[in-house]
């Protein structure tokens, strides 16, 4: 059985708009910077007028997401060889 990471759980919590799960997410992972990411985010949905703003906060979310599933990726195959 595949075991999802927070990131994959993220983006697919943001692609069902399951913001509560998203919630618990954050409440819930390891990663202090993803969790801030996800706050700044979920801030910015339920208070921000502007459009560009919440867009600006979750572009922010997906590149850390990105970048840590970079990280996550190279460490386990190095852990391999």
């Amino acid at each position: 059985m595949y075991n999802y990471s927070d990131y994959d759980k993220a983006l697919y919590y943001t692609y069902c708009c399951n913001w509560e799960q998203l919630l618990i997410l954050m409440v819930q992972t390891k990663d202090e910077v993803f969790s801030k990411r996800i706050e700044h985010f979920l801030h910015a949905y339920k208070y921000e007028r502007d459009l560009a703003a919440v867009d600006k906060q979750l572009q922010l979310m997906f590149q850390y997401i990105d970048h840590a599933s970079q990280q996550t990726h190279t460490e386990l195959t190095e852990q391999l060889h």
